[in-house]
């Protein structure tokens, strides 16, 4: 199920990419993209071929993720997630029956991927900052309580 939550998030991201021709860019799998306001002279078809022409850059980087999602999508997560049970296969879609899937076989666990392995890596670091009904009164929480708060004492 986290797999299936993980594809349609990826999909929406790849929906409101936009691709080298300065047109969206085609979401997988029939996921709708949104519908983006003009953007202006820095939206315009040369400026985003001129940057997309840039290894590493965004625009190159989104529209290699619309031209290959196995390709692109399969090294990131399983370098940057922590998996239970490791996927055999990053992206299948068929249009024809509506079957769409991705991370297929795979099982994580959300809070580790959330919360425990940035506990183990950098413990003091900020977590989460909530800003209190008085404006400007803000309360910076570590990750390191947060792991104790969950596991209990």
């Amino acid at each position: 199920m986290a797999a299936r939550t993980l594809g349609r998030g990826v999909g929406r991201l790849l929906g409101s990419l936009r691709g080298l021709s300065g047109q969206p860019a085609r979401p997988p799998c029939g996921v709708s993209a949104p519908r983006r306001a003009a953007s202006g002279p820095s939206g315009s078809a040369p400026a985003v071929a001129a940057a997309a022409a840039q290894p590493g850059s965004y625009p190159a980087l989104s529209a290699q993720a619309a031209r290959e999602p196995a390709a692109f999508w399969g090294p990131l997560a399983r370098d940057t997630l922590v998996w239970d049970t490791p996927y055999h296969t990053v992206w299948d879609c068929d249009f024809s029956t509506g079957k769409i899937g991705w991370f297929l076989g795979g099982q994580l666990n959300v809070s580790v991927n959330c919360l425990d392995q940035h506990v183990r890596k950098s413990p003091e670091s900020v977590a989460l900052i909530w800003e209190r009904d008085e404006p400007g009164t803000e309360v910076r929480i570590t990750y390191s309580p947060w792991l104790q708060m969950p596991c209990g004492p």
